[in-house]
């Protein structure tokens, strides 16, 4: 079971530098031109993705960043929101790695934003940080398009080809 994930947080990874590197090539009037989309721009959805991964990683670790609304701007600009990107996928990464094997058969208790108490399989959560994480890719893989930008694939199938 913790292979899968291993695999699933690598995929994450993979998929998160093809997306920013064609992103990279948008001008900072496009990366926060409001597009009507959920979290309007580009900036406004890698934003959240990495709000959302802080949030579910501070559960699972109990430390790190706090993130006070899920449309929260972390990072304004292109490059400082990149390099917190790829920190994120790093650490990603190492939480899953960290976590002993015994624990992907674990329910496992939080707290929402908002307060509200759950417990859901830790397997769950997980399939939900990376199933987030491919929904909001493919909003800014759209939003790419619309700027006439190559979106990149990103689809799993093709991070297991490029080995």
């Amino acid at each position: 079971m913790k292979a899968h994930f291993e695999q699933f947080a690598r995929y994450n990874r993979w998929a998160n530098r093809r997306l920013y590197a064609v992103a990279a090539q948008l001008s900072d009037a496009q990366y926060r031109e409001d597009r009507g989309a959920f979290f309007q721009s580009v900036r406004g959805t890698l934003n959240h993705l990495l709000v959302a991964d802080r949030v579910w990683l501070r559960r699972i670790e109990g430390a790190g960043p706090t993130p006070t609304a899920l449309d929260e701007i972390l990072c304004d600009g292109f490059a400082e929101l990149r390099a917190a990107r790829e920190a994120e996928d790093e650490r990603i990464i190492r939480v899953v790695a960290a976590q002993d094997e015994n624990r992907f058969g674990t329910i496992f208790p939080y707290r929402s934003m908002n307060g509200q108490e759950h417990a859901l399989p830790f397997t769950a959560i997980l399939t939900h940080i990376f199933n987030h994480q491919t929904h909001h890719r493919g909003q800014a893989h759209t939003l790419l398009s619309q700027f006439g930008l190559p979106a990149p694939s990103i689809d799993f199938a093709y991070f297991l080809l490029d080995k």
